[in-house]
């Protein structure tokens, strides 16, 4: 269940960079989670909580978007911040790669989250945070991890990891 969840969010993803981006089409793979704690030059993070109904029960988590090297991601930033009418110059301001990161996650939860709804997951988000220069949170023992990377012909890509963490109705 939680894989087709992940996948969701993946296909808008990738569907979201093919069609804002002149790099694509852009495909999803799912990766091995990442080791240890090494820490994203640039990311974000959003976090949301809702309710699986078929099941009655409790769902959290979070998404975290980025890359562990800025220069990695450097390029699709550009190309997406040239669909958005923005000069490329932001990229050269102090906010301008983590606006452009943070329009980009809520464009992607967005659709996601809307995607989810119809498939039986009401959730609610919050509005992305930084966390540049962060290690990516610790995984509990009965998370649902998937680290997915979209990645175009290119070479352009950007990293996901998506977090659910279940609770049933009693808090167990």
């Amino acid at each position: 269940m939680w894989e087709t969840y992940a996948k969701i969010l993946g296909q808008h993803t990738a569907n979201i960079l093919t069609n804002i981006t002149d790099c694509g089409p852009f495909n999803i793979l799912f990766s091995d989670l990442p080791r240890g704690e090494s820490a994203r030059e640039l990311a974000v993070s959003i976090d949301f909580n809702g309710t699986l109904l078929d099941a009655q029960s409790k769902v959290s988590g979070y998404m975290v978007c980025g890359a562990v090297h800025r220069g990695d991601i450097w390029p699709l930033l550009a190309c997406i911040a040239g669909h958005l009418g923005l000069d490329a110059s932001i990229l050269e301001t102090e906010t301008g790669p983590q606006d452009i990161l943070d329009e980009f996650l809520n464009i992607v939860i967005g659709l996601a989250g809307a995607d989810w709804a119809e498939h039986g997951f009401e959730m609610n988000f919050s509005i992305p945070q930084p966390l540049s220069g962060q290690t990516l949170p610790l995984l509990l023992p009965d998370d649902q991890a998937f680290h997915l990377v979209a990645s175009g012909p290119t070479g352009l890509q950007v990293d996901l990891m998506v977090v659910f963490s279940h609770q049933d109705q009693t808090g167990g």
